[in-house]
């Protein structure tokens, strides 16, 4: 029996910048390639699952081409709501105002507040109405909060994932969500866990993410 190396992982990681290396290094030991519907080669691997322990120390990978600058205002956009460049649709929009209509961050801390063992603290930036109307979709689907032991912890399901491009800088405004709504909630942070359904590396980024990796490992 063959068994498929490219689907199914779980890693443990200390920080963001850990995790980032480590799921680079999978997706590019264990990927596979494929042509995607707009004709884009990827290299991908499905299921891919990071818990990481400290959202916090070492939030930046030094191989990482955003600065911090523009990491804080990526996350207080994702936090405000606000979309001031006008873009088809922000996360913060969706969760901000969802459907033009509901504050589901919102919504989630006061149940967080209501009850600290609620499994409903959830929010999604899917919107039926459009998204099945339209190219541009959101690829972080849903946002799921919950306390236990006294910490906040959150868990993010991508649908797609840009691992090279995007994900250090998902989770620097993600990191920024928890701790916006953990202050909110009158608890701590806890751990960040992404679940990345497609997590790839675009063609036009193998040649530097062969070239990090050499360096790393």
């Amino acid at each position: 029996m063959t068994v498929d190396t490219s689907i199914g992982r779980v890693i443990k990681a200390r920080t963001i910048s850990d995790a980032w290396y480590r799921g680079i290094n999978t997706i590019w030991n264990q990927g596979s390639v494929i042509t995607d519907e707009r004709d884009s080669q990827i290299l991908e691997y499905m299921n891919l699952m990071i818990t990481i322990d400290d959202p916090y120390t070492k939030q930046i990978p030094e191989d990482f081409s955003w600065n911090r600058e523009r990491l804080d205002e990526y996350s207080k956009q994702l936090i405000s709501g606000d979309n001031t460049q006008n873009f088809e649709y922000t996360y913060g929009q969706r969760l901000r105002n969802w459907n033009d209509e509901i504050d589901q961050i919102s919504y989630v801390i006061d149940k967080l507040t209501e009850s600290s063992s609620t499994r409903r603290a959830t929010a999604v930036t899917w919107v039926p109405p459009i998204d099945t109307k339209v190219d541009e979709v959101p690829c972080m689907i849903i946002d799921d909060f919950k306390i236990r032991n006294g910490k906040l912890h959150l868990t993010t399901l991508f649908r797609s994932h840009d691992f090279a491009g995007a994900y250090p800088a998902n989770l620097y405004g993600l990191s920024g969500l928890l701790r916006y709504v953990a202050e909110k909630s009158g608890v701590s942070t806890g751990k960040i866990t992404t679940i990345s359904v497609s997590a790839h590396i675009y063609e036009h980024d193998w040649d530097k993410i062969e070239d990090i990796i050499k360096g790393v490992y």
